[in-house]
């Protein structure tokens, strides 16, 4: 019989032209070191195992410094290109993502959720990752989970045994440490295993108790496919503990917009995109992406937490041609989905319009600030809760800008979580966040000394009195008419928080002074009355570029309104009045509805607290 090259999509043969000028003991050289690369391959995978150039961006995105990311990068670009020489349709993938030079901007994350499509090696790239850790460091811990214990069995576990080093597979029970008993049928004994270097390996599955792996130090945590949001929830609270632990979350997103996609892509940021060859080159087709383009790398909010996506195309070993014939003449939301893992929502936006255009750096406001601003305030009366509360600025052209919210994200953490999809008649709600308890309970007074701080004014425990000579000059402050005549609680009864917030509490007993500050109630109106009227500062063409007569009205200082910049990416207006981000949103009604503008400099009487206020 003759000698039959093992077929392999990276190893590739020479052509007839190469092989007559390698000559044939050269060409023979040749065919059996490229044999024995595929078997050892086949044997030890997770030693020998091609890597794709996702992977390599993945471990980019888990890397600790970014030196390690750049030399990731620089490994998936040339892969990528490698690929383009194999496949011409390929052709300029490498160019359009701009892997070189980003390693600053991709590495240092724990948690990180790859999609894609199916066979696009997201799973192998799991087990590789997790199986890294376990076996290269000792004393490691890995919990890994599927959807039932059967499918735990059949997938997971049967590729977790493949790719465990070949001399560790069978070993049975080793000494007093080491326990290794695998059967295709059964899979790890007792849905566990312990490698000689005393590392371990935990099976558990979506239908036992999300409180299952509580008392587990873990290192390393795999969910596949629909993980159910609780248990990354769970999980997340154990990120940036003592131990170093990475979350790796992996599925294709076939039940579409889930709370689980929502809580890494609502509010999430762009860092790379790829030209995906299988769309129309001349489209928008996800949002903030050039024409043609589709997201590969985005930021989460959370900024432990990164989307990767492992595009068509991208994996020698996957199907990917005959994908490509599945989705020929198919929609292009179905493309989206099965070629480049994306789904979208199917609620739009309350703010279509809203994005980078609509972003101020601090260093941009406060430019804008020495030309002259008048500020405003608006609030929102939480009752138990605490309150939320916005600056405005306003410029002599009439723009709007938002450049303070409390409770602030980086103090007290989110507001607003997203959707749990538990409960279908309160399907897009976002739900409470530690931020509306966090630091709850202050009094009137306890406000007002919030407010006068924030606004930089400084309490003069030995003249009594508040200094302003520093603080912002407020116009006028506006609240929510119906929770503002509301009484105050712990306040005196029957006196609403409006009247209260305008009289004096004298310094007494230790405490601080609280100075009248008035409030005026915002006019009564329907939220998709003043949503309209949101939209209209934030109206301008995005088809032509920005200039001082195409541009937006609405500005937000994101890094410093976190839960603004949220909201106006994912609030949809379709919810119930608990909506957590109706909260974020009610400020900005009340302000828009209060017609509110820039004073000029002879006009400005600051409503500023009047006793004491130095």
């Amino acid at each position: 019989m003759s000698f039959q090259p093992s077929p392999h999509p990276v190893l590739l043969l020479p052509t007839p032209e190469q092989m007559a000028a390698m000559g044939k003991e050269e060409l023979r050289e040749f065919l059996v070191k490229r044999e024995e690369l595929i078997r050892l391959e086949k044997e030890d995978p997770l030693t020998f195992g091609y890597a794709p150039w996702t992977f390599d961006l993945a471990n980019a995105c888990l890397a600790q410094t970014a030196e390690e990311a750049e030399a990731l990068l620089e490994s998936a670009d040339r892969k990528a290109r490698q690929m383009e020489r194999r496949n011409p349709l390929l052709r300029g993938v490498a160019d359009s993502i701009g892997f070189r030079g980003r390693g600053a901007d991709v590495f240092g994350h724990t948690d990180v959720l790859v999609m894609g499509q199916n066979r696009c090696g997201k799973t192998i790239w799991a087990v590789r990752r997790v199986l890294r850790r376990i076996v290269e460091q000792p004393k490691q811990m890995a919990a890994i989970f599927e959807a039932s214990e059967q499918a735990s069995i059949n997938k997971q576990q049967s590729l977790v045994h493949e790719h465990l080093p070949p001399e560790w597979r069978d070993i049975g029970k080793a000494g007093q440490v080491a326990y290794v008993k695998w059967t295709k049928q059964n899979g790890f004994a007792g849905g566990k295993f312990t490698l000689p270097n005393e590392s371990q390996g935990l099976f558990f599955n979506y239908k036992q108790d999300v409180g299952v792996f509580e008392g587990y130090e873990l290192d390393v945590v795999w969910f596949d496919e629909l993980v159910p949001l609780a248990f990354l929830e769970a999980m997340e609270f154990r990120l940036g503990q003592d131990r170093r632990m990475e979350m790796l979350t992996t599925f294709t997103p076939v039940a579409g917009y889930t709370p689980t996609v929502a809580r890494y892509l609502d509010g999430a940021r762009l860092v790379l995109t790829h030209r995906a060859v299988l769309l129309p080159e001349d489209a928008v087709h996800a949002p903030g992406c050039p024409p043609g383009h589709m997201p590969l790398l985005m930021q989460c909010r959370q900024p432990q937490s990164c989307v990767v996506w492992f595009p068509w195309g991208s994996n020698p070993f996957g199907a990917n041609e005959e994908v490509r014939g599945r989705l020929e003449g198919a929609a292009l939301a179905k493309i989206k989905l099965r070629a480049y893992g994306w789904t979208e929502k199917l609620v739009g936006g309350a703010f279509p319009l809203y994005g980078a255009p609509h972003r101020l750096s601090r260093d941009e406001f406060a430019e804008i600030c020495e030309r002259g601003v008048t500020r405003y305030m608006a609030v929102d009366p939480g009752g138990t809760k605490n309150w939320f509360i916005k600056w405005y600025a306003v410029t002599p052209q009439g723009w709007v800008i938002v450049y303070r919210e409390w409770p602030d994200w980086r103090t007290y953490g989110e507001w607003a979580l997203p959707p749990g999809g538990y409960d279908r008649v309160r399907l897009h709600d976002y739900r409470p966040g530690p931020a509306q308890r966090t630091g709850s309970g202050r009094g009137i007074r306890g406000y007002k000394e919030l407010i006068l701080t924030l606004e930089g004014w400084r309490w003069d425990a030995e003249a009594k009195r508040w200094d302003g000579s520093a603080a912002e000059r407020i116009e006028a402050r506006v609240m929510d008419p119906r929770m503002g005549g509301a009484p105050a609680p712990k306040e005196d009864e029957g006196t609403s928080i409006i009247a209260l917030m305008g009289e004096l509490q004298p310094a007494e007993n230790g405490l601080v002074e609280g100075p009248p500050m008035f409030f005026e109630k915002a006019p009564a109106s329907r939220v998709e009355e003043t949503i309209q009227m949101i939209n209209s500062y934030m109206e301008y063409n995005p088809e032509e570029p920005i200039t001082a007569l195409n541009c937006p009205r609405w500005y937000v200082v994101a890094e410093d309104c976190q839960h603004s910049d949220l909201a106006y990416q994912v609030y949809t207006g379709a919810g119930t009045e608990r909506d957590a981000l109706k909260d974020v949103i009610d400020p900005d009604r009340y302000f828009v509805k209060s017609d509110f503008g820039w004073v000029g400099d002879g006009d400005l009487d600051a409503r500023v607290p009047e006793v004491r206020a130095g």
